[in-house]
């Protein structure tokens, strides 16, 4: 059985890659939103894991499509109004990939972030090669939930303002590669009670599966070496991760 708790993950995309969906064994975590129509194909994978929660979200990506951002959220709001999401997420800025404007990137940001207040939900944010922006914005919207940081890839001046404002900082499997001593620095010294890990599955295997599909059953290898960079037990880690999740989750 995976005890593990993962925070981010993606089951339809697992699918998509050729994962069988009912192999996995996932006891605490959450299913990520990514488009303001995929609930439903979600929800069929989603059922098979009772113990799991799922968040909704127009992610930036959705910069690209024809609808202003406005009319995303509309979307948003429209295709789950049945449905109980614990988190909206995953909502941010990704500049890397250059999708849409910058303006629209950020007004669908914001109004996700409004949106995540109305309903009284925390948010899951995807930030990219954009932190001076997302700064200026949390500065003037943060959640009053709070949220995550998924997949921490930023520095210490966004970790430090996102534990101001309530939020835990999630790391992926990338921070046990090599090369990425800044994140792994700040993994070690964070409180231990914002700290949670994802596999964003099924992307960034950590070692030794880099460049290989990513599935839940994976995280044990990232709850090993942030373990090690916390210089505590696996078991210690787990628990504690699992509790910050629930304590989110409570809010």
């Amino acid at each position: 059985m995976n005890n593990f708790t993962d925070t981010h993950f993606h089951l339809s995309s697992m699918k998509e890659k050729g994962v069988d969906i009912l192999s996995l064994q996932i006891e605490s975590g959450m299913d990520i939103g990514c488009e303001p129509e995929d609930i439903k194909p979600r929800l069929e994978l989603i059922k098979h894991f009772p113990s799991i929660v799922y968040s909704v979200a127009a992610g930036p990506w959705c910069a690209d499509r024809e609808e202003s951002a406005e009319e995303l959220v509309n979307l948003l709001i429209e295709n789950n109004r049945d449905t109980k999401p614990s988190f909206i997420g995953e909502i941010g800025l990704d500049y890397y990939w250059k999708y849409g404007t910058v303006e629209k990137q950020k007004e669908l940001f914001i109004r996700q972030l409004e949106l995540a207040d109305s309903y009284h939900l925390p948010v899951a944010l995807h930030i990219r090669d954009a932190e001076d922006d997302t700064i200026e914005i949390l500065k003037d919207h943060s959640p009053i939930k709070g949220g995550i940081l998924h997949c921490f890839s930023c520095s210490w001046k966004l970790a430090d303002l996102a534990l101001e404002k309530n939020f835990m900082i999630s790391f992926a499997g990338n921070v046990t590669y090599k090369s990425n001593k800044v994140i792994q620095e700040i993994a070690s010294k964070i409180p231990l009670d914002r700290l949670l890990l994802e596999t964003d599955s099924p992307y960034l295997s950590p070692l030794p599966y880099r460049g290989k599909i990513n599935t839940p059953h994976q995280i044990e290898f990232t709850y090993q070496f942030v373990a090690g960079l916390r210089n505590i037990s696996v078991d210690c880690l787990k628990d504690t991760v699992k509790e910050n999740f629930e304590t989110l989750l409570a809010r």
